[in-house]
């Protein structure tokens, strides 16, 4: 009897260990398809924009949408990444390109010392402009000249160009400057004479001009430099998403796909109104 039990016994132990086996067996079959998959998962961006009317802003449900924001999808998708977008300050995407936080900006190297930490992809999105604007019904201004001992409003922690501010802090001209926190508190302030000129980007100032029902400000150009995308170093898949994303953009542009996001918008603005 003894040595029955002592079979049984036996049988039950190796029956426990097949058990034993079979679910660690499992457990490593799940985990290693899991990890499988996560690495057949495309990489995720982290893309920061500006607020800009039209080009960038959150919706009613406060999602990130506007032509920028679309365009920024469609070549991060063809390119084979995800997005994860936000609308963010300035500060917080140039902070963000500089230790990682953000992958993606579509903007312009316009601080000092962003370039060490960033690369550029090959291919413009837009042209952006920025502008000399001045009240209707005053006499065109010659640049730099007629700003000497003027008064002219900037965006407080909005960065314009090097060289533009550079020429501008020239002691020689003697402009005094006067800050607004707002694109629409820098038109308000011109309006109503606080000031003689506003430096603005003609993409911020139209949309507001419009808004209050005005005719468009009088301006001269005073730059125009190229949109791309603005890419952190710090990801560790710069380099890639570059080649990615001119990849991306040369085969949309090839299947006729409109790519200079002023014209998207453009193009988006007329279908609502024939709607």
């Amino acid at each position: 009897m003894q040595g029955i039990k002592r079979q049984h016994q036996a049988r039950a132990r190796l029956s426990a260990l097949c058990c034993a086996t079979l679910m660690l067996g499992m457990l490593s079959w799940s985990a290693a398809g899991a990890e499988l998959e996560q690495s057949d998962a495309p990489q995720l961006v982290e893309v920061g924009i500006m607020a800009f009317p039209d080009y960038s802003y959150l919706d009613k449900q406060g999602a990130p949408a506007g032509a920028m924001v679309d365009l920024t999808r469609l070549l991060l998708d063809r390119a084979g990444y995800q997005a994860n977008l936000r609308i963010l300050p300035s500060a917080r995407i140039w902070r963000g390109l500089e230790d990682g936080d953000v992958h993606l900006w579509p903007g312009i190297v316009n601080k000092p010392g962003l370039d060490d930490f960033t690369l550029l992809t090959e291919r413009d999105l837009a042209q952006v402009w920025i502008n000399l604007y001045y009240l209707p019904g005053r006499p065109r201004p010659v640049w730099p000249g007629d700003l000497q001992g003027k008064r002219l409003i900037v965006i407080t922690n909005y960065t314009y160009i090097k060289s533009l501010l550079d020429r501008l802090q020239d002691p020689a001209l003697g402009i005094s400057f006067a800050s607004s926190i707002s694109h629409a508190g820098a038109v308000e302030m011109l309006l109503r004479g606080r000031a003689d000129f506003l430096l603005n980007y003609r993409a911020q100032v139209d949309p507001i001009v419009a808004s209050m029902g005005l005719e468009p400000l009088p301006y001269i150009k005073i730059a125009e430099h190229p949109m791309r995308f603005v890419l952190s170093r710090q990801s560790g898949f710069a380099d890639q998403l570059k080649v990615d994303l001119d990849r991306a953009f040369d085969e949309l542009a090839a299947e006729g796909v409109e790519l200079d996001v002023a014209k998207r918008l453009q193009l988006q603005q007329k279908e609502k109104e024939s709607r």
